[in-house]
C-alpha cells in the first residue's frame, strides 16, 4: 500500500531553504518519523505556515487556514512532474510514460479536466448506488471470526474490498490483483534511484491494469463501469484516464476506509455509553470517528501565483501542503481534539473540501455504519478492541485490529 507521500520524499533537497520568520519548530530537521502527528501539532501551535527545506514544501496546519485554502483558486493540483527532474536522463525517458499516466489521476487534475472526470463519476456516488454497495457488505455477514482473531483481515478489510469491488464492477476475487498493481504503480514515486527491474515491473503492472480495466468497462457491471466505459467510447475520456480513475479509487479508498472503520469499531467497544452514542446518533458517531482517524494526513497543492499567508510570502510554483490531520486536531476548532466526543457538530476536513473533495465520502460512511451494525448484531460479548497503528508522514493505517467477537 502506498500513499502519494512519496512525492514528499522526492522533493527533499530539491530547493534551497527560504527565509522565514523565527519559529519554535525546527524547520531544518526531518519529520519526527516516530511521531509525525506530534510534529504537525507543534507546527500548528508555533508555526502555522512553515517552510520545510527538506521537503521543499510549505505546511499549513491550522483549521481555519486549511478550511479556507481548500477552496482557494490560487492553489492548484500538484503535479508528479518534479519527480522526473531528480532522475538521470535515461531514467527520465524510461519513467516518462509512467509519470504521464500518474498525471491523469483525478487528484493531479485541475479544471476543466477535473470537472469532466467528476461528471463522469457522479453515477457511481448517487444515494441509490451507495445503498446498493452497502447492501453488498451487509449480505456478506461481516463478523464470522472467533474471539481473539485479527478483525482487520478477518472482517474489516474484506468488507471494504467487497464494497469497492461492487463499486468498480469487478469480481471480489479479482480485487487483490488491483491492489497489487496499484502498489507497483505507486512504488517508484519518490525514489531518487530507480533500477531497470523496478521500471519493468511498473510498466508490466500498468499493462495488466489497463487490460483488466478494459474488461471491467466492457462488462458494465456497475454504474461506475458503465459511465466510465461510455465516456471512453464517446472519447470524453481516453483509456488511460479510465485506468487512472480505477487506480486512484483502489489506492485512495481501501485503506482510508479501513482506518476510519477501525477507529469507529474501537470507539464502539469502549463501553455502553459509546454504544448508546452510536444508537442515538449513528451519523454523528461515524462523523467523529472519521475526524479522529483522518487517514490521509494532508492534501498537497501547488501555488499558481504568488500569495501570502500569515505574513509568509509563498512564490508561484511552490508546493503547499494543507495538513488535514493537524487541522482536525486543532483545539481552536475542536475542544479536547484527541478525545472521541458525543455532540460535535462542526465540519472537519478528513475528506478535503471543494473541487478535490473525496467523492466517496458517502460510500465510506455507509460502509462504516453497515459494518458497525453487523458487529452489534453478530457479537454476543463485546470486548475492547486494540489497534496496532502504522503512522507515517502521509497517512496512518492499522496493522492489526484485535478484540472480542464471541459468537
Amino acid at each position: 500500500m502506498h500513499h502519494p507521500e512519496g512525492a514528499v520524499a522526492s522533493a527533499r533537497d530539491a530547493t534551497p531553504p527560504r527565509a522565514t520568520a523565527e519559529v519554535a519548530v525546527d524547520a531544518a530537521r526531518p519529520f519526527q518519523l516516530d511521531d509525525p502527528l506530534g510534529w504537525f501539532d507543534d507546527a500548528r501551535e508555533h508555526s502555522p505556515v512553515l517552510w520545510h527545506p527538506q521537503t521543499a514544501s510549505w505546511y499549513v496546519t491550522r483549521f481555519d487556514d486549511v478550511w479556507r485554502l481548500l477552496l482557494d483558486a490560487r492553489l492548484g493540483a500538484r503535479s508528479p512532474e518534479p519527480f522526473l527532474r531528480k532522475l538521470p536522463g535515461p531514467q527520465q525517458d524510461a519513467v516518462r510514460p509512467l509519470v504521464d499516466f500518474l498525471s491523469r489521476w483525478p487528484m493531479f487534475l485541475d479544471a476543466p479536466r477535473h470537472d469532466v472526470v467528476r461528471r463522469v463519476l457522479r453515477p457511481a456516488f448517487t444515494p441509490d448506488e451507495v445503498t446498493r454497495v452497502a447492501e453488498v457488505v451487509r449480505k456478506r455477514g461481516v463478523f464470522r471470526a472467533g474471539s481473539g482473531a485479527d478483525l482487520l483481515e478477518a472482517a474489516l478489510r474484506p468488507a471494504c474490498q467487497d464494497a469497492l469491488s461492487a463499486l468498480l464492477g469487478v469480481a471480489p476475487e479479482d480485487f487483490p490483483r488491483l491492489v497489487t498493481w496499484s502498489e507497483k504503480l505507486m512504488g517508484f514515486v519518490g525514489r531518487s534511484r530507480i533500477d531497470a527491474t523496478l521500471i519493468h515491473h511498473t510498466h508490466s503492472a500498468l499493462a495488466q491494469f489497463t487490460e483488466f480495466t478494459g474488461h471491467a468497462l466492457a462488462s458494465g457491471a456497475s454504474p461506475l463501469a458503465r459511465s466510465v466505459g461510455a465516456a471512453v467510447r464517446d472519447r470524453v475520456l481516453q483509456t488511460a484516464d479510465a485506468v487512472a480513475i480505477y487506480a486512484q479509487l483502489v489506492t485512495g479508498a481501501l485503506e482510508p476506509t479501513v482506518s476510519a472503520l477501525a477507529t469507529a469499531l474501537q470507539a464502539l467497544c469502549l463501553g455502553p455509553a459509546r454504544r448508546d452514542h452510536y444508537a442515538a446518533e449513528p451519523a454523528g458517531f461515524v462523523h467523529e470517528a472519521i475526524r479522529m482517524a483522518t487517514p490521509f494526513h494532508f492534501a498537497a497543492r501547488r501555488a499558481q501565483r504568488d500569495m501570502e499567508i500569515h505574513g509568509q510570502r509563498i512564490p508561484a510554483g511552490d508546493r503547499v501542503v494543507l495538513v488535514l490531520a493537524a487541522a482536525n486536531r486543532d483545539p481552536r476548532r475542536f475542544a479536547a481534539p484527541l478525545e472521541f466526543r458525543r455532540g460535535r457538530t462542526g465540519a472537519h476536513v478528513a475528506f478535503g473540501r471543494g473541487r478535490h473533495a473525496c467523492m466517496g465520502a458517502l460510500v465510506t460512511k455507509h460502509i462504516m455504519r453497515t459494518v458497525l451494525d453487523a458487529y452489534l448484531a453478530e457479537t454476543i460479548e463485546i470486548r475492547p478492541v486494540v489497534i496496532d497503528w502504522h503512522i507515517t508522514m502521509g497517512m496512518k493505517w492499522p496493522l492489526s485490529v484485535t478484540g472480542g467477537t464471541t459468537k
